[in-house]
């Protein structure tokens, strides 16, 4: 099974005009789409993550004559679902998506010039066809293309094996709890190991693990 990256934007007017101003919306931060659908009477659904002012972004995309419905969760963080009419260019896209034998890596990154970075699984063969069948109207950048990596969407599979070993017994001895319950010197005493070993590979873990669940954009 092979996977490719592809950063895809529709330059300023963005995949669809009402994603563009939200994008546009200095206020808002959109960071990834965690589903995006035709239903069968040919509207749209999305649901994404965002950052920042949500009501206000809710008002925005409610005053649109192509958003049927929206709402969300969270307060300047949290997760949005919009009900939308598709142009010409969303629905292109999710059909060329459809037309192969691939399966999106999801979520899909949202970037801040309004595009989206999205991985795809699957083979040579289909992401070659997909590749092809592309709107000429979408820019298309591949960013890396190799044998599909499941660890690269399970951050704990990237750990050696000895940090997994200390990240499990420091949850089990409470280490993260609030207030904390442990120490670094019961978890090496627990592991028989020196204290020093425990405090580094703590920071390799928190160093692995950190990024992979900060969004991006978030850190640009």
């Amino acid at each position: 099974m092979r996977q490719a990256t592809f950063v895809i934007s529709a330059g300023r007017g963005g995949l669809h005009p009402a994603d563009a101003a939200v994008a546009a919306e200095p206020g808002i931060q959109r960071l990834s789409i965690r589903q995006i659908d035709i239903l069968d009477d040919g509207t749209g659904i999305v649901v994404y993550t965002s950052r920042g002012e949500l009501e206000r972004g809710k008002r925005l995309l409610e005053a649109r004559d192509d958003i049927y419905d929206v709402d969300y969760v969270g307060e300047t963080d949290g997760i949005t679902l919009v009900h939308f009419e598709p142009n010409d260019t969303v629905r292109n896209l999710l059909a060329v998506g459809r037309s192969q034998p691939i399966a999106l890596d999801l979520p899909i990154e949202c970037l801040p010039d309004g595009g989206v970075r999205v991985t795809v699984l699957g083979s040579d063969a289909a992401i070659s066809e997909v590749v092809d069948g592309m709107p000429e109207s979408l820019a298309l950048s591949l960013e890396s293309m190799g044998t599909y990596d499941p660890d690269r969407s399970d951050p704990f599979a990237a750990l050696t094996e000895r940090q997994q070993e200390i990240l499990l017994t420091a949850l089990e001895l409470g280490y993260f709890e609030t207030p904390r319950q442990t120490n670094q010197e019961a978890i090496a005493e627990a592991l028989d190991v020196s204290t020093a070993t425990v405090g580094e590979h703590l920071r390799r873990i928190q160093a692995t693990l950190i990024p992979s669940v900060v969004p991006r954009a978030l850190r640009e």
